[in-house]
């Protein structure tokens, strides 16, 4: 991850409010394991929803990528911004460089906590310690993402598969709808009653993503088959098998983890026909990315 602050001593104490409140400085919002950055994955839109109109110091705050960027106008001589949280307690603080009039900061990552969504208020000052701001300004942070559907492969051929791979048509992809003004990140999957999971030990597979969630739609392909009916350790008994349910759950960095549930028809025997019957979006974990 890429270190966006002035000073290494800066980055440590971010991660140290990071960790004990769950949020990070300006307007930020939010089994078997694979990590990737999900380059195949696509978004129809983006934007941040972080209005400044009311400051005349804070020239623009956007998320690009997974920063938060803060700008302030040339004329100002702030030195040093503050981020407030809806208590005036100080959750981040960093320092502008010389001639400089943007700070970035890391908030969508991996490694970052989940990131509580409520109103935050960032301020400029003239120098570290001073009580007098110069300016203002309040950030609505939300993020509110829902699975709108799940996706076959073998149903949908000319999606944006790895062809390269024998099994390719087992895959899965899940279409995440973010209604909020700030993107979200995806850091896992979570397959309770898939295929693949009756073939194993548990009744869920898991896979890690790191998938920006920006608001509009964002559609995250499965890391491993997930209409899997056969491997090294066998098949199923697909007689045994009638109509089952698929919940997937997406763990989400800002706002309640979505889950969305498929229900399987099973038919035949050791060929195991597979037939997608209806799906639906199922209530959001309130537990999952709001602290």
């Amino acid at each position: 991850m890429t270190d966006n602050t002035p000073t290494h001593e800066s980055r440590i104490a971010r991660r140290s409010v990071l960790a004990t409140i769950g949020l990070s400085t300006a307007g930020l919002a939010g089994c078997t394991s694979n990590t990737d950055s999900d380059p195949s994955n696509n978004s129809t839109e983006d934007g941040s929803g972080l209005d400044t109109e009311d400051s005349d110091v804070f020239a623009n705050v956007e998320m690009n990528g997974k920063n938060l960027e803060v700008e302030v106008t040339e004329e100002t001589s702030t030195e040093v911004i503050t981020l407030r949280d809806p208590d005036g307690e100080i959750v981040d603080q960093d320092s502008l460089g010389d001639d400089d009039t943007e700070v970035a900061f890391e908030i969508l990552g991996r490694y970052e906590d989940d990131i509580a969504t409520g109103k935050y208020e960032l301020v400029a000052l003239e120098s570290r310690g001073s009580d007098d701001p110069i300016d203002s300004t309040t950030i609505t942070l939300d993020a509110e993402c829902t699975i709108t559907d799940v996706l076959w492969a073998a149903e949908n051929p000319d999606m944006d598969w790895d062809k390269n791979s024998p099994v390719w048509d087992e895959y899965a992809a899940v279409v995440i709808e973010n209604k909020g003004t700030i993107p979200s990140l995806l850091t896992e999957l979570r397959w309770k009653g898939a295929p693949a999971a009756k073939l194993g030990r548990d009744d869920t597979v898991s896979y890690h993503h790191e998938t920006r969630l920006p608001p509009g739609e964002t559609t995250a392909y499965s890391f491993g088959q997930i209409y899997q009916t056969s491997g090294a350790g066998g098949s199923l008994d697909c007689s045994e098998l009638g109509i089952e349910p698929m919940t997937v759950t997406a763990v989400v960095q800002v706002g309640p983890d979505p889950s969305y549930t498929q229900q399987i028809e099973y038919g035949g025997d050791q060929s195991c026909d597979l037939t997608i019957v209806e799906g639906s979006p199922t209530d959001s974990d309130s537990t999952g990315g709001e602290n």
